[in-house]
């Protein structure tokens, strides 16, 4: 991806190209839901997290769900998740059958109880409690409840509740706004999220492409 990032810094004509050009999937530039292409093709390298295998291999979108139980801000956007895709079928369960989305709890809980209370009815994939992978993402993506950050020894960049969509091949961030994208347009952010995601692949695939035949002419 480091290609696709040298490309749209240094060779892309501009920003209104691309809104012209792709109006119907970024006709929201101003409303800030627009796709970041730096952050899309920010190399994040999940192999590392065994905890994310499944959700990565078995759905097309991972949302990293960043929140606790005792957040008030986190819960309105728990509800809207639950009503967005709890008893839809795009997303992913234990079941083994692959699905367009898959919802990964990252929590900031403070006991086991209440990481168990808030997850047991939910078809999230929730990192378990005691799992060390759970402060390492906290580090990685830089998201954390407050009272964490004196543990957690890190400039935090985003608090909670925070959702970071991942797309599942490429590993690349679509957009770290999904749980403000959830409280404002429920199940619809899903179909935005994709758009984003097929935008992106566009790009990569028609500068992948440029690439190959300027190296033929070589």
């Amino acid at each position: 991806w480091e290609s696709v990032v040298s490309f749209f810094r240094s060779s892309w004509p501009s920003r209104n190209s691309l809104e012209n050009e792709n109006g119907a999937v970024l006709n929201n530039v101003g409303s800030g839901r627009h796709l970041d292409i730096s952050k899309f093709y920010e190399q994040r390298p999940l192999d590392q997290f065994s905890q994310l295998r499944y959700a990565l291999e078995h759905s097309k979108l991972v949302l990293l769900y960043f929140a606790a139980s005792w957040c008030p801000m986190s819960t309105p956007i728990s509800d809207a998740l639950d009503e967005a895709f709890g008893t839809g079928d795009v997303l992913l369960t234990r079941n083994g059958q692959k699905k367009t989305l898959s919802i990964v709890y990252v929590s900031s809980d403070e006991t086991l109880d209440e990481f168990h209370e808030y997850t047991r009815k939910r078809h999230w994939l929730p990192i378990p409690f005691d799992s060390a992978e759970k402060n390492q993402l906290k580090r990685h993506f830089a998201t954390c409840a407050h009272r964490e950050l004196e543990e957690l020894q890190f400039d935090r960049k985003h608090e909670i509740p925070t959702g970071i969509v991942i797309d599942s091949r490429t590993q690349g961030i679509i957009t770290t706004n999904g749980a403000d994208d959830v409280d404002e347009m429920g199940a619809g952010a899903l179909d935005h999220w994709l758009k984003m995601q097929g935008w992106a692949s566009q790009m990569a695939n028609r500068i992948a492409h440029e690439n190959d035949s300027n190296s033929q002419k070589e």
